[in-house]
């Protein structure tokens, strides 16, 4: 298939994941639980990303690594939006206190390497320690723990709840877990393989000095993505229609 066949096939498939966006961006609007409409600002932020990823996708040959990257956060928020809507209720509100517990701990930080240390700390007035939310939420997560995440599911423990729970097809789910996770790490923490990944040179069968396999690895990447990231958004709209969550 000639490069231009590929990114046209590749644009319409954007337009797809575009669709499947707007229709979930729709649904954040319309009259829905109060559970949900609680933990839409995630389902909102997740429109924001899978945008991102969009824009970002038409000049791959500079921001495909991002690319990447910025479809884990998309698969994040999506099984986060997802996990909300089963989660038992002491797991839902960990999601809403975790903030506080955050704006507590970054109101006075330091860090060492080595040597070498720097602190911040808030000069401010402020009552946050007297705010019975915020005792809350540092009695929860504990102050001895500051790196502790708002729930001790990993993604794929998530998943599994809302296979469990739900109507959802997860296989969509495990399959941009299998395909971006791992990768998306590596691009993001700049390991080599990481940094490499637009080159396609440690993809079997991907010849690295053959610029047109590489186009056409990184169009045939694309493809799938938009396939994936709208399948999930599909998914999610399909599990409150079969049950009845849309009122």
């Amino acid at each position: 298939m000639e490069e231009a066949d590929l990114k046209l096939y590749v644009d319409e498939l954007g337009k797809h994941l575009q669709a499947e966006l707007s229709l979930l961006h729709a649904f954040c609007k319309i009259d829905i639980s109060e559970r949900t409409k609680r933990g839409t600002i995630v389902a909102m932020s997740a429109c924001t990303t899978g945008n991102a990823v969009h824009i970002l996708s038409k000049n791959p040959d500079f921001f495909y690594s991002e690319t990447v990257m910025l479809s884990r956060s998309f698969i994040e928020k999506m099984v986060n939006f997802c996990y909300l809507q089963v989660c038992d209720e002491d797991e839902f509100e960990r999601f809403f206190l975790h903030p506080l517990y955050r704006a507590f701990h970054n109101s006075d930080k330091s860090k060492h390497a080595g040597k070498h240390k720097m602190g911040l700390k808030y000069s401010g007035t402020s009552d946050m320690k007297n705010d019975s939310q915020v005792q809350k939420a540092v009695s929860i997560f504990s102050e001895c723990e500051p790196r502790m995440n708002w729930s001790k599911l990993n993604v794929d423990q998530k998943i599994a709840l809302i296979a469990e729970r739900s109507t959802i097809s997860v296989e969509f789910f495990l399959m941009n877990t299998l395909t971006i996770y791992s990768n998306a790490s590596e691009a993001l923490h700049g390991s080599f393989y990481g940094c490499s990944l637009p080159t396609g040179a440690y993809i079997p069968g991907i010849d690295s000095k053959n610029l047109k396999q590489v186009k056409e690895n990184i169009f045939k990447n694309l493809a799938l993505l938009y396939v994936q990231m709208g399948s999930m958004i599909h998914e999610l709209l399909k599990m409150f229609a079969v049950n009845d969550e849309v009122k």
